[in-house]
């Protein structure tokens, strides 16, 4: 039930409709990315009269808004078309290109969203950031009040349990990132551990990040280009640059070697490992050979403490972590459903207050007018006795209406027809109170 009743009686209804990587092939969802200046103008705009609140998640996998209509023409249609023409895209997309979801829906959605079980990649870290980057951009144009402040909160909360009470977000579900974890259970302190990366392209670079994530302090860099190694060296910190022509020479005083340059194919030999491992003494040497063609040769792994991972290897430990994530999916659920009916819980009790309020002051007014009509006929000790004797009643009266009203409705219209019946027989509304 996602509707609440305010103060002045009209209803409001969460919508969303969105472009995602389940709904529409990326170069659609890379045409409907908003920036930040972007979003603002948008939201300021969709809420100069259309809105009463809004939020825009843009990513490079969606383009998601959140909105709280103030007219009943701004259906989830409306929406779409309003979007699409923001992008003149209207011969190049098409309607089965967006997602639509109403009331409980659109909550659900958004807390799926929020912690990663909607993500092309299930349980991906970077998505939580995202959606509170989001909510900060329409709270600072001033487009988020009652509901989507408490949408959002809820929604992190309900990251926060699933990423403490599940298995949702562990493992590597990167190459990269299946080798640096590789790595840290081989030597488990990376921070005296010395790493050579061969290349300098996207896969060394993601894989020097998730290095120093995990405490790497010595990373040297070489490449054919030097300066791309100098390049990626200066945007990691570090100053240990080796020419690709020498490397060899000095590979045996590396822990760690991550190879990963493209469509080369073999840069280290059997003999090369077979001379460093001479010269390392029996020291272990971790080989991790992220190249496509393979940049070591696999022999390798035939020699004393050598240990060497190749991409298949490493695709195989994703996949299992990927797959345990999916396990995991039934508890993710769970949590999401505490924090929808959390949610319309207290979306009810916005929808009742104003009932309860007005019953409240209605019963208040009749014993204050009836107290009055009184008073004059009786000493002040028999009006004090009445006076209690009213609040007691007005007590009485008040508990059994409010406890129906808070007890769990099955339906939407059920909860709609108590109130409306409740505000009809005590002549709640304005207009019926002054027939």
């Amino acid at each position: 039930m996602i509707r609440a009743n305010h103060a002045q009686g009209e209803a409001t209804q969460l919508l969303a409709v969105g472009i995602t990587h389940k709904t529409a092939p990326i170069e659609l969802r890379e045409r409907f990315a908003f920036d930040e200046r972007e979003t603002k103008r948008l939201l300021e705009e969709l809420c100069d009269g259309l809105l009463s609140e809004a939020m825009l998640i843009s990513t490079c996998n969606r383009t998601e808004l959140y909105a709280v209509p103030k007219r009943p023409e701004v259906t989830a249609e409306y929406l779409i078309d309003f979007l699409v023409s923001r992008r003149a895209m209207t011969k190049e997309v098409r309607r089965e290109h967006f997602f639509r979801a109403f009331a409980c829906g659109a909550v659900k959605h958004f807390f799926s969203v929020a912690c990663a079980a909607d993500s092309m990649i299930l349980g991906e870290a970077q998505i939580l950031g995202q959606v509170k980057d989001a909510y900060r951009l329409a709270a600072e144009a001033g487009a988020t009040k009652t509901i989507l402040n408490r949408l959002a909160h809820d929604a992190f909360n309900v990251a926060k349990r699933v990423k403490s009470e599940t298995r949702f977000s562990e493992g590597a579900i990167s190459v990269s990132y299946a080798a640096v974890e590789l790595a840290r259970k081989i030597f488990s302190d990376l921070s005296e551990k010395h790493v050579l990366l061969v290349g300098a392209g996207e896969t060394a670079e993601l894989a020097a990040k998730h290095l120093i994530e995990k405490n790497a302090r010595r990373i040297s860099i070489t490449n054919r280009t030097l300066a791309k190694a100098e390049a990626l060296a200066s945007e990691l910190g570090t100053s240990n640059v080796l020419t690709f022509d020498y490397f060899k020479e000095r590979l045996h005083e590396f822990d760690i070697v991550i190879a990963a340059v493209g469509a080369i194919g073999e840069i280290l030999s059997v003999a090369d490992i077979e001379r460093a491992m001479q010269r390392r003494r029996g020291a272990p040497t971790l080989l991790l050979d992220l190249g496509v063609p393979r940049n070591i040769d696999p022999k390798s792994a035939s020699l004393y403490n050598v240990f060497l991972k190749d991409i298949d290897d490493l695709q195989g430990i994703v996949q299992k972590n990927l797959e345990a994530r999916k396990a995991e999916l039934p508890k993710v659920e769970r949590i999401i459903v505490e924090g929808l009916i959390a949610f319309e819980q207290w979306q009810a009790s916005l929808q009742l207050a104003p009932t309860i309020r007005a019953l409240q002051e209605k019963l208040e007014a009749i014993k204050a007018s009836e107290l009055a009509r009184l008073k004059p006929k009786v000493s002040d000790a028999e009006y004090k006795r009445l006076e209690q004797l009213a609040d007691r009643l007005v007590g009485k009266f008040l508990h059994l209406p409010i406890k129906s009203l808070k007890s769990p409705a099955p339906t939407d219209e059920s909860l709609e027809s108590k109130l409306a019946l409740l505000r009809e027989l005590f002549a709640l509304d304005e207009r019926n109170a002054e027939k």
